[in-house]
């Protein structure tokens, strides 16, 4: 298993990472790795759904990949080379850490998705990820658009792109534009093409730093859809999200008048 376990982290980042992700402490969780340690059965369970695969996968013996089989390692090669200058230098000038992302519709301006995102920095570059609609109660529409998103953080022309694939469902990919705002507090504005219950469309976007402290699991709590008024929700972000919207729909009157 702890061979099994150390390639799996490997590709997600660090070990502190998927630690602070699984909540489990550190050091406990380097005992798993050098295989020292055994997990309960409950963290056996939460560790094979953060990797996405079964426990027979996690403890196969020898040196076949738990995860993808030879058909997606032959084609890695042909894709690597085309996504490579997504990871060349200078990396993204954004700190790692837990964010929260907002986003509206702006056919829909009273309705406020929140979306955590939990950025990394590896050997390779930034990467992050990103989860949606995953504290929302199983009788609403938007429980239905749980994904997971994950990607590079890349930095073109002062604009941060965040590119990234869902994990689950039809695995559509995404991609988000954001640029820090003139202003005292750390945020960033911009825009994302998304899929909503409606399909694909355009949202103003707003990016904050998560208060000191957030755990993956706090975060994860508001990993859901919010009424604009929503107390929880503070006037900053409220101000840039609606000034965003303006924006994008500037953007789209201007290249719908031009055609």
């Amino acid at each position: 298993m702890a061979s099994n376990l150390r390639r799996l982290t490997s590709r997600i980042g660090s070990a502190n990472f998927v630690a602070r992700e699984l909540d489990i402490n550190r050091q406990q969780y380097e005992k798993y790795l050098k295989g020292r340690s055994m997990p309960s059965t409950s963290t056996l369970a939460r560790i094979c759904a953060y990797f996405e695969i079964s426990e027979e996968e996690l403890f196969a013996a020898g040196e076949t990949d738990p995860v993808g089989g030879t058909r997606r390692a032959a084609q890695a090669p042909a894709c690597e080379t085309v996504l490579r200058p997504l990871f060349s230098e200078p990396a993204a000038s954004i700190k790692p850490g837990i964010y929260f992302l907002w986003m509206t519709v702006p056919t829909q301006s009273d309705q406020i998705v929140c979306a955590p995102l939990f950025i990394e920095r590896s050997a390779e570059g930034m990467t992050f990820r990103r989860v949606t609609g995953s504290a929302e109660p199983s009788d609403r529409l938007w429980w239905h658009r749980v994904g997971d998103h994950r990607g590079v953080v890349v930095e073109r022309l002062n604009w941060l792109l965040f590119v990234a694939v869902n994990q689950r469902g039809n695995q559509e990919p995404s991609m988000i534009r954001l640029k820090w705002v003139p202003l005292s507090a750390a945020v960033l504005g911009g825009h994302a093409t998304i899929f909503t219950p409606n399909g694909i469309s355009f949202a103003a976007a707003v990016m904050r730093p998560a208060p000191s402290g957030t755990t993956f699991r706090q975060a994860l709590r508001q990993s859901r859809k919010f009424h604009r008024d929503d107390p929880s929700i503070d006037s900053m972000t409220r101000m840039v999200l609606d000034q965003q919207r303006e924006e994008l729909l500037q953007i789209i009157a201007r290249d719908v008048s031009s055609s």
